[in-house]
């Protein structure tokens, strides 16, 4: 092609026709100007097609985060459900016979009250995106700005359980229901002989628990359980709710990219 464009011009110099060589040399020009335009433009779109791969494998990746957190999620409201009826009937019982020796299994049911459990936030591929410096890659601004807001709430809300957790349950509430339960092993242990219960310790926790300010101490426990454990369930059911929401914008924003 080079070539066929040398003898061009040779020929057009040795017939001595400026004017046609000039409009040949303006023609040339354009043309090598709409091939640089073209390889610009075939650059850009390469550049863009790769940028919208990475693009969706971010959001692709976040969006899986987002449905382990909701796993994990969904694991928590179903845990605190349950602690919450069991500290609830505990109340229930205790003030309908004035008496915490009459309720029924009453060292299992503290001990799982003293289960406590953490806010999952996965947020793996969210750093990642961050540290990276990639975050101009997710193109659609209101989705991005949902992102970043998700995960400051999510980050927050784990270390406010964080510091409940140490402070409240495990500096007031933890305290008091370890008085007056014996330590269950059965989820941790398959050896039998290590699962027993002592008459004489049983015996001592009775007659604890009859005196007033042991029983207030203990019923005062359950109620802050029961104060905690509402607030934490609210908690995740409104994070549940967000991380639907979410899951569902990053997928319809997957489904327009491709």
């Amino acid at each position: 092609m080079i070539k066929f464009f040398r003898n061009i011009r040779k020929s057009m110099l040795q017939d001595g026709d400026t004017s046609k060589y000039l409009k040949y040399a303006i023609g040339e020009i354009a043309l090598v100007m709409i091939g640089i335009l073209l390889a610009l433009q075939v650059n850009n779109w390469n550049n863009n097609r790769l940028n919208t791969k990475k693009e969706i494998w971010y959001l692709d990746n976040i969006a899986n985060d987002m449905f382990n957190q909701k796993q994990g999620l969904d694991d928590l409201k179903k845990q605190y459900s349950e602690t919450l009826s069991i500290a609830e009937t505990l109340l229930y019982d205790f003030k309908e016979t004035k008496s915490f020796s009459m309720i029924d299994s009453l060292s299992l049911k503290l001990n799982q009250l003293m289960h406590s459990y953490s806010y999952p936030n996965i947020e793996n591929t969210y750093r990642e995106l961050v540290s990276s410096g990639q975050v101009s890659l997710i193109e659609n601004d209101s989705l991005i700005l949902d992102i970043i807001d998700f995960y400051i709430f999510s980050t927050e809300t784990e270390a406010i359980f964080k510091v409940n957790q140490s402070q409240v349950f495990y500096g007031e509430v933890y305290t008091t229901l370890n008085k007056y339960a014996e330590i269950d092993l059965t989820e941790y242990t398959e050896n039998d002989a290590l699962v027993f219960s002592d008459k004489e310790v049983v015996n001592y926790i009775v007659n604890e628990l009859k005196k007033p300010k042991n029983k207030l101490e203990l019923t005062n426990a359950i109620r802050n359980k029961v104060v905690i454990v509402s607030d934490y369930l609210f908690t995740v059911k409104e994070s549940l709710d967000e991380v639907n929401r979410m899951i569902t914008l990053i997928d319809n924003e997957i489904e327009r990219l491709k």
